[in-house]
């Protein structure tokens, strides 16, 4: 998949990104354009007509994760969510939505359409373990999609190489 680049931040306008189903990491510091390279994967997306699931830990983690679970009455993991470190909270709250991830791929798989997943500031925190998990689990969600001949693309803004290593 070739997507070219205009973004209204004239940091990558005129780019183009060629990504390949599975996974892909966007590496940089924080200030570098990461997010808004996502923005602009996802209108490219919408543009499209590709499915998107997207999680941010700043819109979906923190928080508003702790909010979610004390609307939902989840008590267990409000108190999870308060105790634990900011590593183990960004994978907490990001296993929390995997299932609505699952559903995301399961319809793509029935109506053979292609799937963007856009993660961006998941892995702030993680420690290197758990960020080698949180990639073996990527890389099995495309893989094993591919496999079944649905491409899932998956696209991670990261701010370390860890995660973008193979």
């Amino acid at each position: 998949m070739k997507i070219r680049i205009a973004d209204w931040h004239n940091l990558h306008d005129g780019f183009e990104l060629e990504i390949q189903p599975g996974f892909t990491a966007l590496v940089g510091p924080n200030g570098a354009g990461k997010t808004t390279m996502l923005r602009q994967i996802k209108a490219f997306a919408q543009e499209n007509n590709i499915d998107i699931w997207e999680y941010s830990n700043l819109h979906d983690g923190g928080a508003m994760a702790r909010e979610k679970y004390q609307l939902l009455g989840d008590i267990r993991m409000l108190a999870t969510s308060a105790v634990t470190s900011e590593g183990e909270n960004v994978s907490m709250n990001f296993a929390y939505q995997v299932k609505m991830l699952g559903k995301a791929v399961m319809q793509a798989e029935k109506e053979r359409k292609e799937l963007i997943v856009l993660l961006d500031a998941i892995a702030s925190g993680l420690s290197i373990d758990r960020g080698r998990e949180l990639r073996s689990f990527l890389d099995f969600i495309g893989n094993e999609n591919t496999a079944n001949g649905v491409r899932v693309y998956t696209i991670m803004a990261v701010n370390h190489f860890e995660l973008a290593k193979q």
